[in-house]
């Protein structure tokens, strides 16, 4: 009974071990599958070029500085210790200092390499290739903005972080010059020298009396824009889409990001293009409805004696941005008659 049951306990104890392993093994393979996820999207292949973006949070252009006095200050707290260098014991005093010195000597040559480092600049001209966010964190909070630029170089590209502010300047195919610190690559000032020709023809007429101004759309696209026209078939209705300068626009589509708007200027047309925009769906609007309706990413609502329809074209993450446009807009209410 005794060997029973010692084996029992032995199987049990075995059978603990192997569970172990295995929910080890399978964490394993789960950390690694999400790191190959994560390193395919830090990688991407742009006219043949292939682009190579960091891992770490993006644009910190101080972390070179605050790295530099972090050191001198860690090098300045070992070097007080000689003051007590009197108190060690005499059979390893002498050890202690040479440690100490050795110590605070490291730290001041990192915090000048890091000081130095912040303190030049080497400047960049070249070509943005592309822009793009990725995301870290928990639930993917924490956004980093990257450019991609070829300056003339041969080999990878090494994307470049820059700040949110800076992204917004730039789309694809803009000239930039980049002030950046020569080993941190960190960017210190971004001048846009030129955005691309626009591939549409000549620009909108009238784009002074645009409901969505270009400004507006800018800011929902996190992106320079062009207001591009396009044919709508809806009678007394004006259709137009924004769009990064260089993309193409075709038959009233484009590439995203885009924003497409659509302004009627009585209340048959604006039925009308409720009608089309709620196709489908349960909800209904009409003309004179004060709320704005939603659906997606498409916002529609009463504007005067006609309606505005806004519809963007972007990544599910920039959703929100399309959202505050839609209810930062104050439309007149409806005319007499």
């Amino acid at each position: 009974m005794a060997a029973d049951n010692a084996l029992v306990e032995f199987v049990k104890e075995i059978g603990a071990w192997v569970a172990v392993l295995v929910l080890v093994g399978v964490a394993v393979v789960i950390g690694v599958r999400e790191e190959l996820r994560a390193r395919a999207r830090r990688r991407s292949v742009v006219d043949g070029r292939e682009v190579v973006y960091g891992s770490g949070t993006g644009f910190r252009p101080r972390s070179g500085l605050w790295a530099g006095l972090l050191f001198a200050w860690i090098g300045t707290g070992v070097a007080t210790t000689l003051v007590f260098a009197g108190l060690f014991p005499p059979r390893w005093r002498a050890v202690a200092i040479v440690a100490i010195l050795a110590v605070t000597a490291l730290a001041f040559v990192v915090a000048l390499r890091f000081l130095l480092d912040y303190a030049r600049t080497e400047v960049v001209e070249g070509t943005v290739l592309e822009r793009k966010i990725l995301y870290s964190g928990e639930d993917g909070a924490i956004r980093s903005h990257w450019i991609a630029v070829e300056d003339g170089r041969a080999g990878r590209i090494a994307g470049t972080p820059v700040g949110s502010a800076d992204y917004a300047r730039v789309v694809a195919g803009a000239r930039v010059r980049l002030h950046l610190t020569p080993r941190g690559r960190k960017v210190k000032r971004l001048e846009v020298l030129g955005l691309p020709a626009s591939v549409n023809g000549p620009g909108m007429r009238g784009g002074e009396d645009l409901l969505v101004t270009p400004a507006q759309a800018a800011r929902a696209l996190g992106s320079p824009v062009e207001a591009v026209a396009v044919a709508s078939d809806v009678p007394n209705t004006r259709r137009y889409v924004y769009v990064p300068p260089g993309t193409r626009v075709t038959n009233g589509t484009a590439l995203p990001p885009a924003l497409h708007v659509t302004e009627a200027f009585d209340p048959e047309a604006a039925d009308e293009i409720a009608r089309r925009a709620t196709a489908g769906g349960r909800r209904t609007w009409h003309h004179g409805n004060r709320a704005v309706f939603q659906s997606g990413a498409t916002y529609l609502m009463t504007w005067g004696n006609g309606a505005l329809l806004i519809r963007g074209q972007v990544d599910v993450n920039d959703v929100g941005e399309i959202g505050r446009l839609a209810y930062s807009l104050k439309p007149p209410r409806p005319g007499p008659g």
